[in-house]
């Protein structure tokens, strides 16, 4: 679960790295857009699977991963719609988790879609 709020946080960074990288006002919008309600989920997951449990000790100044930063946000989306399938399938998830967990999953297939527009 901790590697999903990395990958969450580091293809927000990406998306903004995109934005103020181009020069077309209609991309820069779009990557706006996919940056979009990142936030909200990472701070789900983290209050909804590690602050329940009272494992904050996790969290650190580095859980921005540097290599999980991908300008490509095709691949970046894949990749998180792979992880949050693995993460639906394994058998220590609750009810609740899953069902954050396919919230962000559809957000993440319409990312998808709009990456594709990029």
């Amino acid at each position: 679960m901790y590697e999903l709020i990395q990958h969450l946080i580091a293809f927000k960074y990406a998306c903004k790295i995109n934005h103020w990288s181009t020069n077309q006002y209609s991309k820069h919008l779009l990557f706006d857009r996919l940056s979009e309600d990142i936030d909200t989920w990472v701070d789900a997951i983290a209050e909804t699977y590690f602050m329940a449990s009272d494992n904050k000790s996790v969290f650190n100044p580095n859980i921005l991963n540097e290599r999980f930063v991908n300008r490509d946000l095709i691949k970046s989306s894949e990749k998180i719609i792979s992880l949050l399938e693995k993460l639906q399938n394994d058998d220590d998830t609750n009810e609740g988790i899953n069902s954050l967990l396919s919230a962000i999953e559809e957000g993440f297939l319409n990312k998808l879609a709009l990456a594709k527009l990029s």
